[in-house]
């Protein structure tokens, strides 16, 4: 019985290895909208690993779309509090602000620094509470 368990463990790892999608999986010729979806879609369906690697695979591939590279950094940070991990959430909206106070411009959107800044007094405020 306990060989039949190990077995089926086993399975059950390579299947979920294998249906993971990699950088290398995403396919190269994606256009800013269709990365935004995808991440979005990998979101919606509780893979927020995947949909990181989308952000993060956007921000590779456009370096220069600075506006979707504001919100890739947004959606990323919020992607860590919705696993539960708001230390580096808070880390990476404070990394995002920091951009905004050092390096932003008019023209920049400011959707995300409010957003960003909201969430991360709320996770800060929550921090301290528990101290």
């Amino acid at each position: 019985m306990k060989k039949i368990s190990i077995y089926v463990l086993v399975i059950l790892v390579i299947v979920l290895i294998s249906c993971q999608t990699t950088v290398k999986d995403i396919p190269p010729n994606l256009s800013p909208a269709e990365f935004f979806q995808k991440a979005q879609d990998a979101s919606e369906n509780g893979n927020y690993t995947l949909s990181m690697e989308y952000y993060r695979t956007f921000q590779k591939r456009f370096p220069d779309n600075f506006e979707k590279n504001l919100w890739a950094s947004y959606e990323i940070a919020f992607l860590y509090h919705k696993m539960g991990k708001d230390k580096t959430a808070i880390k990476l909206f404070n990394e995002l602000l920091n951009k905004y106070a050092t390096q932003g411009k008019k023209d920049w959107p400011v959707a995300p620094k409010i957003l960003a800044q909201k969430i991360r007094d709320e996770l800060i405020k929550k921090e301290n509470k528990k101290k």
